[in-house]
């Protein structure tokens, strides 16, 4: 009996291993699938799960629904679970739709909300050819995906995004999940399945209308 724990126990640790995420091995094939993937991609459709973790919270908030992109600098988070929001970002400007409530802010008229503007949607959609000297970038990889590890040096940005990390599938080169952390407990997840790609043409669901 005890030879055969060993063995159980020996293979997994090696699939543990196995799993463990280590430096891409080549840089020149990543970047240049990024770069081909970002120059087709028009537009993105996808089911989204967030999850809101909060340390000083036993439960993480769990919330669901419909993602779009739309080439260039236009997203929308429309959740439908476990209310009705919605999140528009149409070039420089936000709008939020809560409560009935409708808001639309201008990103230009500040900085630090424009290049938050331009890191997240960088992000979300993978295109990393944006991400500029103001961040230091990690680039990592499993059997499955790219792990990307970005750290922004604007402190007024990193008062609000202290480190995000993108997963990108090596299937397509989409991203699989984006997790921004606010601090070193708190962070938002979120998890995109479902995806189509260059099939999206409405444009109304980014109107600011």
């Amino acid at each position: 009996m005890k030879p055969l724990l060993t063995l159980i126990a020996a293979a997994l640790m090696a699939q543990t291993a196995v799993a463990q995420p280590h430096d891409i091995a080549d840089m020149q094939k990543f970047e240049t699938q990024l770069k081909e993937t970002a120059g087709k991609l028009q537009s993105i459709e996808s089911d989204f799960t967030q999850v809101k973790h909060l340390d000083m919270f036993d439960e993480d908030v769990v919330s669901k629904g419909r993602f779009y992109y739309l080439k260039e600098n236009k997203i929308s988070l429309d959740y439908s679970q476990p209310l009705n929001y919605l999140i528009v970002i149409n070039g420089n400007r936000l709008k939020i739709v809560a409560d009935g409530k409708k808001s639309i802010m201008q990103l230009n008229s500040n900085k630090m909300m424009n290049e938050m503007q331009d890191m997240i949607t960088a992000c979300m959609v993978g295109d990393l050819n944006r991400m500029n000297g103001n961040y230091d970038l990690k680039y990592q990889e499993d059997d499955k995906q790219y792990i990307v590890s970005i750290t922004p040096r604007n402190k007024a940005v990193k008062d609000y995004v202290s480190a995000i990390e993108i997963r990108l599938s090596k299937a397509d080169m989409s991203v699989d999940q984006l997790r921004m952390y606010e601090n070193e407990a708190d962070y938002t997840d979120y998890r995109f399945t479902n995806k189509r790609f260059n099939q999206l043409k409405d444009e109304s669901r980014f109107s600011m209308q």
